[in-house]
């Protein structure tokens, strides 16, 4: 059983991951924390309806920790400036980090800091942290340090790096990505904008947001991504519109797609447009494919805290240790 911590245990993506960390048999949470300057609290305060995880104590991070508890792995579901700095120290003590923030998401320091508006401590870590996203095949690596795709990013490429893989995406055409996310990827602070009373649908961070350039890096090409925050819990939609290098039809790109995901646990292709109520609370992907001629659109939703955050985190420490990949990732949740 690998003994493993997870800071930032007080938020959504925290909660999730210490829910599916109690259901997995290799792992043994032995530490839950929750930001600097912050009090000792019982799980149960924090999730009441999460009853096996009553005796959970959630007490403040301090550096020092480090040297008096042991662990093997560490889940950082933290501020990017935060987990920037704290990773390496994790790493150092030959612990494996995976990191949920977008801190290492990035093989260019510029593109890094142009994104995220900050000079990155550890420049010298880029190109060397794996992407761990669930469908691409990585590696351990003697760094230590793995990082985990954003939302966004994990339900745009569900829906387009099948075709990219295939060779199929027109490089005249840029994809349109327009995704609407649930309030819970705001995270838990209280904010005027984010506030459930005060959403009803609207776009932000248009042409601006931070998770465009790391699609694009994933996808090795330029893409439209417009992000729009819903007045609902949980999960996202996203709606990605292209063009195929050629005429083909719905069927031959939908049986493309049933191939493609065949063997992969965490996604279905389905015959009708997927809604979010379909995964929320789960942590399976759904994805949509109608084709007219070379025009191309497909539908994906996820889970945000979980295929999104949380589960694909667990999935990838389960692929690290050669672990069954889906143990302890089960389709209820808990997020209050």
């Amino acid at each position: 059983m690998f003994a493993c911590f997870v800071l930032g245990a007080t938020g959504y993506v925290g909660n999730e991951l210490l829910r599916i960390l109690h259901n997995n048999s290799h792992f043994s949470v032995v530490g839950a924390f929750s930001s600097e300057g912050s009090t000792v609290r019982q799980w149960q305060q924090v999730s009441p309806a999460t009853a096996e995880l009553n005796d959970c104590e959630i007490a403040p991070w301090q550096d020092s920790i480090l040297d008096v508890v042991e662990c093997e792995v560490v889940f950082l579901a933290l501020p990017h400036e935060v987990s920037a700095r704290l990773a390496p120290l994790f790493a150092a003590k030959d612990i494996r980090v995976f990191d949920l923030s977008g801190a290492y998401r990035f093989d260019c320091p510029e593109r890094f800091a142009n994104a995220y508006g900050f000079t990155h401590p550890h420049p010298e870590l880029f190109g060397r942290v794996p992407y761990t996203y669930f469908d691409s095949p990585w590696e351990e690596t003697k760094e230590g340090i793995y990082s985990v795709p954003g939302c966004y990013p994990t339900a745009s490429l569900i829906a387009l790096k099948p075709i990219q893989q295939a060779g199929w995406l027109d490089s005249k055409v840029r994809p349109v990505i327009t995704a609407t996310s649930g309030v819970s990827g705001a995270g838990r602070s209280i904010s005027a904008r984010t506030a459930f009373c005060e959403v009803s649908l609207q776009a932000y961070g248009v042409l601006a947001h931070r998770h465009e350039p790391e699609i694009a890096e994933q996808l090795g090409c330029e893409v439209t991504f417009t992000p729009i925050l819903g007045a609902f819990p949980r999960g996202i939609m996203a709606v990605c519109t292209t063009e195929l290098t050629e005429a083909m039809s719905t069927a031959e790109v939908a049986a493309y797609y049933q191939e493609y995901y065949a063997d992969h646990p965490l996604v279905r292709v389905v015959d009708e447009p997927p809604a979010i109520h379909h995964v929320a609370g789960t942590s399976l992907g759904l994805v949509y494919v109608r084709v007219s001629q070379r025009r191309l659109v497909i539908i994906s939703v996820i889970d945000n805290l979980l295929l999104g955050a949380a589960a694909q985190a667990v999935f990838a420490a389960n692929r690290l240790f050669g672990l069954p990949p889906m143990a302890g990732i089960v389709s209820g949740a808990c997020a209050s």
